[in-house]
């Protein structure tokens, strides 16, 4: 099977095509745009007669009207790439909306430009219009963009892809003091101190003991931010203080913790750390392996759709550009969806839901309320209760503003 799926024999200059489509055309914000000119012009050559077709295009007259005409008569395979950029495939995003055109006409606006640059002044290699192609993309990917709120794509790839590793995007601060009351924390220093030194017996099912469980669930009734929590019925096992297993698989999964010969213990890491009371150093790692390692979808009901989870460090950098002050919640999941709006496609529409209202749910749930609320980083108000109809306001905490600094050049 050849690269652009189809079976035969390639050509031997048609690898030369690809660095085109696959190399410098990438839209580096993590959604892949491929440039449908030079897709359909490379299919083309499957049965063209030689290179010298192609130099003659690029190099002579009807560069322009070929190319346009390609694009106009472009037919997308089912199961190929989405030309709207969307990174799709064309059956999933689309293929019924009509048109035909995708919905953000990226690729297209690409394809006109390269189109009237070459009509103007006809390129002379491969190689020139491929450093054109690049110079252009370059641009274009550090150019801010209105739907990433002033970000380029650039810097919503390192925040989406690179999180922890674009210091020149983002920075994070571990000379902090997170305390007991933000709530993952909480819960932390109430594990290691149960585990102590002689460490804390594991159920049968690897699990934390009944007896401990059950004196957290009392703790967390207590705590202010627990009043979101709808827990139904007592506690039988640790995997019904969602919270607390959810804290401990995290703290495993970020090296502080980890089972010994059937007991609950802290690693030397952890020891360490809490000897020198770098509690912030514990924050930072608690919130890598929460954000990097663990599945958010394993905490609800709703679809992986992983752009949710991926997209939490633009959430905070929303938060630190508009949270001084309480906004509705749908203000940041308005933000979310004109930023990333193939998310809907990932859900389906039910009898007692649409698409876009569970997308929705899904990312005040994941994001904004078991992320940065459970971290410490947003403040949820209650504004109105209905059963399974919580509506909340929602802004930043002075911890946001000292643990992560988006870093000049990078709004705000």
């Amino acid at each position: 099977m050849s690269p652009n799926g189809r079976a035969g024999r390639i050509p031997w200059f048609v690898p030369r095509l690809w660095p085109l489509i696959g190399g410098p055309l990438k839209f580096t914000c993590g959604i892949q745009a491929t440039w449908p000119a030079l897709k359909v012009l490379s299919r083309n050559y499957l049965h063209e007669s030689g290179i010298s077709q192609y130099v003659r295009l690029l190099a002579y007259g009807d560069c322009y009207q070929r190319i346009q005409q390609w694009i106009t008569n472009m037919k997308t395979g089912r199961n190929d790439p989405c030309p709207c950029g969307s990174g799709k495939k064309y059956k999933h995003c689309c293929l019924g909306n009509g048109d035909g055109q995708g919905r953000s006409g990226f690729a297209q606006a690409v394809a006109n430009e390269i189109a009237e640059a070459a009509a103007e002044q006809p390129f002379e290699s491969l190689e020139e219009l491929n450093a054109y192609t690049a110079e252009l993309m370059n641009e274009r990917n550090h150019c801010a963009r209105a739907d990433f709120c002033g970000l380029s794509p650039v810097q919503m790839s390192h925040l989406l892809y690179a999180p922890f590793t674009s210091p020149e995007t983002v920075r994070f601060a571990t000379d902090i003091e997170p305390g007991p009351d933000i709530e993952i924390m909480g819960i932390f220093f109430a594990l290691v101190q149960a585990i102590g030194e002689s460490g804390l017996k594991a159920t049968a099912k690897g699990n934390l003991p009944l007896k401990f469980c059950k004196s957290m669930a009392q703790q967390l009734s207590e705590a202010a931010h627990d009043q979101r929590r709808l827990r139904i019925g007592g506690i039988s096992s640790e995997t019904d203080l969602e919270q607390l297993h959810c804290t401990r698989l995290v703290a495993e999964l970020a090296g502080l913790i980890r089972k010994y010969r059937g007991h609950f213990v802290m690693t030397r890491k952890c020891n360490d750390m809490l000897a020198g009371q770098d509690h912030g150093g514990i924050y930072l790692e608690l919130l890598k392996s929460y954000a990097t390692q663990f599945n958010w979808a394993y905490r609800d009901l709703y679809p992986e759709a992983e752009i949710v989870q991926h997209s939490f460090l633009y959430t905070l950098f929303l938060l630190a550009s508009f949270g001084d002050s309480q906004r509705p919640q749908q203000f940041y999941e308005d933000k979310f969806l004109n930023a990333f709006p193939m998310a809907i496609d990932i859900f389906e529409e039910t009898s007692y839901s649409t698409a876009k209202d569970s997308t929705r749910r899904c990312y005040f749930l994941r994001v904004l309320d078991r992320f940065a609320a459970f971290f410490g980083l947003a403040e949820l108000v209650s504004e109105s209760r209905e059963l399974y109809d919580y509506r909340y306001s929602v802004r930043k905490t002075v911890l946001l503003d000292r643990f992560v600094t988006f870093t000049p050049g990078a709004p705000p």
